[in-house]
């Protein structure tokens, strides 16, 4: 199992691949909440794999 430094790390390394950015930027946005189903709403081009925990 990989050791993160800090939190931000560990959720990079969850996310992984190109989308890191946009998803990072929506999520920081402050909208509230946002699950997986709404996420991908917003990102319509966001594959599905992309938000699943390996």
């Amino acid at each position: 199992m990989k050791k993160y430094n800090i939190p931000v790390e560990a959720a990079l390394g969850v996310i992984g691949g190109k989308w890191k950015v946009v998803i990072l930027c929506f999520l920081t946005k402050g909208d509230g909440i946002l699950r997986t189903g709404k996420l991908r709403r917003l990102i319509p081009a966001l594959p599905k794999k992309c938000l699943l925990n390996n």
